[in-house]
């Protein structure tokens, strides 16, 4: 082989590092964590660290794999599309919850709700196509459509104090041709507030006359504190697409085992794309989420959400807001904290970083939205006594701010 034709030729002139597309172009400058980027400067606090910019829980899950009886295919690779048994199972649970049955093409596993959300941002969304978010929203989904080079569109709905007529007004302005879904999420992450049922219907009925698809984020579902749950799905099954996780509901975000529920012919490209990013949930965890399912899990999810509720209370009492109606989060407002002059003289990310010199982490709001003045705060990723500390230090500092 002469030299003019080596297989070690540079394609280009170029250094490699300028020929390596950058995902900063669709992703943003930010660090490789959407929450924060100060955990060594608080993990180096002499008070202790106090994570709350996790949405996590101190609980152990409903089931552990350490539990699980060893079975010699642990191991192996399962079908893309979810083991039969846990299907079966998955079916049975969301069939009951969502008052429509739910049929096994109806119904993919995948690895946690994000692995899923993000392959069927692959089979619903091409380069220039728009999605309508409620916001604030969960801040990997705005990621996710613009891995994809479609544009997500923040529309504020929640604690905005709106009609539901006033947010379709909203919908409408930020509806385009390039318009291809509308997502929502609830109980929602970060305000903890729970869409009513005629919120749900009215939104459902407004993207059925545009003839957009519904992506419903009911991850927490299981945690609504304040008012019923509104399944989705049921109102419109050929349009409504629904996320759900083990994550959240039974304790195990660490294992990546989630579920999307919807029509087949979606479900069928979703696998596709599935096939060539996460392939399939780990193994080990849709055994576990199926011990669970056909197990404690439904039980676990009940006590859980007592506690939470109890927690979540309390943090909000003593923060001064209200107390949130599902969901494990409040999303604050730094102007109520620290007053509006003082914010704007140091800003955001000073607050921010006064808390991590504390130990204490919180979330930007930024990361949900357009919402720069505004901290997210977990009340179920420590236990209740160390959040109530995380919430007093945080006093603390906006006192002294």
């Amino acid at each position: 082989m002469s030299a003019s034709t080596s297989s070690t030729q540079p394609l280009s002139d170029q250094p490699l590092s300028d020929q390596t597309p950058s995902l900063a172009a669709r992703l943003g400058r930010g660090g490789r964590s959407v929450y924060s980027n100060l955990v060594e400067r608080a993990r180096a606090s002499e008070e202790g660290l106090i994570p709350l910019h996790v949405g996590d829980t101190y609980l152990p899950p409903a089931v552990d794999v350490l539990s699980l009886e060893p079975e010699p295919t642990m191991h192996q690779y399962s079908v893309v599309g979810g083991e039969p048994a846990l299907v079966e199972a998955a079916c049975a649970h969301f069939s009951a919850l969502q008052g429509v049955p739910v049929a096994r093409e109806e119904l993919l596993v995948t690895a946690g709700a994000t692995g899923g959300l993000t392959a069927l941002f692959a089979a619903l969304l091409s380069p220039g196509d728009e999605a309508l978010l409620l916001a604030p929203y969960w801040p990997l989904v705005a990621g996710g459509a613009r891995l994809l080079g479609a544009t997500p569109i923040a529309v504020p709905a929640f604690q905005e104090g709106l009609s539901l007529d006033e947010l379709i007004e909203r919908l409408e302005e930020a509806y385009t041709p390039r318009t291809k879904l509308l997502y929502m999420n609830s109980p929602n992450n970060p305000t903890g507030e729970v869409l009513s049922r005629a919120w749900v219907e009215g939104l459902v009925a407004w993207a059925q006359r545009k003839g957009l698809w519904v992506i419903s984020d009911e991850v927490y579902d299981l945690f609504s504190f304040a008012k019923a749950h509104t399944y989705a799905r049921a109102l419109d099954p050929k349009r409504v697409i629904v996320a759900s996780s083990m994550s959240k509901a039974f304790g195990m975000a660490g294992y990546r085992c989630g579920f999307l529920m919807g029509p087949p012919s979606v479900l069928a490209e979703v696998e596709r794309a599935a096939t060539y990013t996460m392939y399939s949930a780990p193994t080990p965890a849709q055994r576990v989420a199926l011990a669970a399912l056909t197990g404690p899990g439904r039980a676990w999810a009940d006590s859980a959400s007592q506690r939470y509720q109890e927690v979540g209370a309390e943090v909000a009492r003593r923060l001064g807001v209200s107390a949130p109606e599902g969901g494990t989060f409040l999303f604050l407002n730094a102007t109520h904290l620290i007053g509006e002059e003082r914010l704007a003289q140091k800003g955001i990310s000073a607050l921010l970083e006064a808390c991590a010199d504390r130990g204490l982490l919180l979330a930007p709001g930024g990361a949900f939205g357009p919402y720069p003045n505004h901290l997210r705060l977990c009340f179920t990723s420590a236990p209740p006594e160390r959040v109530l500390e995380g919430v007093e230090r945080l006093l603390q500092v906006c006192a002294s701010f």
